[in-house]
């Protein structure tokens, strides 16, 4: 069985694949893998991303700027840069905001001005926007919403939100994308459930959020995620390989 995969968020410069990553590649599209979309985090990280981009002809480029560890950073000349380089990415992020501890729950606001310059780039750029968004779901959606983003192509990556939220999320027409991790983490099959197919995509995060905890992933297991939308939409993996390769297209210009 031979199936269009493409993987709309990984995280290919990480140092885990530093050692194979041509073999990683070769393994990716022997599997079926057609994109790979490489997100940056930061300055550093974007130019290795754009880099990874014009070795292997499956990865893409995603220019973001992550919500932590970059405060420092000059995040006006970072979006000038990306800018110049609109036309190597093919979207903004990951971007968003990230309250997984206290402290950095203190910096919403230093967050916030952050993502919001880069909403606004994405909007001037007419690219879709991927959303990182750990427990500040609702945050980072009001955000989105308080910032024109209804009906625009907005991509929430590894989203863990509550069911209002996902429903909310639906009802605005954004995207969610969903990682291998999907085999063990009950929330991501509660929302496929909810989420139609045509608003579904399929990640890895690499190397994290694999199948198997504790485990490297790579972007060939986009399959397994593939299996599980397809048993939980009671479809055949063909379907639903075919219409998420459509939507990532679609959201992506790819």
């Amino acid at each position: 069985m031979f199936m269009k995969l493409v993987d709309v968020h990984a995280h290919l410069e990480s140092s885990r694949f530093k050692d194979d990553l041509d073999e990683v590649i070769e393994k990716c599209k022997k599997a079926g893998v057609e994109f790979v979309i490489n997100s940056g985090t930061s300055p550093e990280r974007n130019r290795e991303c754009l880099e990874l981009s014009k070795k292997y002809d499956i990865v893409k480029a995603s220019f973001g700027i992550y919500p932590i560890g970059n405060f420092s950073k000059d995040i006006d000349g970072e979006i000038a840069w990306i800018e110049e380089h609109a036309d190597e990415c093919v979207a903004v992020g990951e971007c968003g905001l990230d309250f997984d501890t206290e402290g950095r729950k203190a910096s919403f606001e230093k967050q916030k001005v952050i993502f919001e310059k880069q909403i606004d780039l994405a909007k001037r750029l007419k690219k879709s926007i991927v959303i990182h968004s750990r427990k500040a779901e609702t945050e980072a959606i009001e955000i989105l919403e308080e910032n024109g983003m209804k009906d625009e192509k907005v991509v929430m990556h590894c989203f863990c939100g509550r069911k209002s939220l996902i429903k909310r999320c639906v009802e605005n027409g954004w995207y969610f994308s969903v990682p291998p991790a999907i085999k063990r983490w009950d929330n991501f099959k509660m929302l496929v459930e909810m989420v139609p197919l045509g608003q579904l995509l399929t990640e890895t995060d690499s190397p994290y959020l694999g199948p198997i905890g504790g485990e490297r992933n790579d972007p060939s297991n986009v399959a397994v995620t593939i299996g599980e939308v397809a048993r939980i939409k009671e479809l055949s993996v063909e379907e639903v390989s075919e219409n998420i390769f459509e939507n990532a297209k679609r959201v992506f210009g790819l």
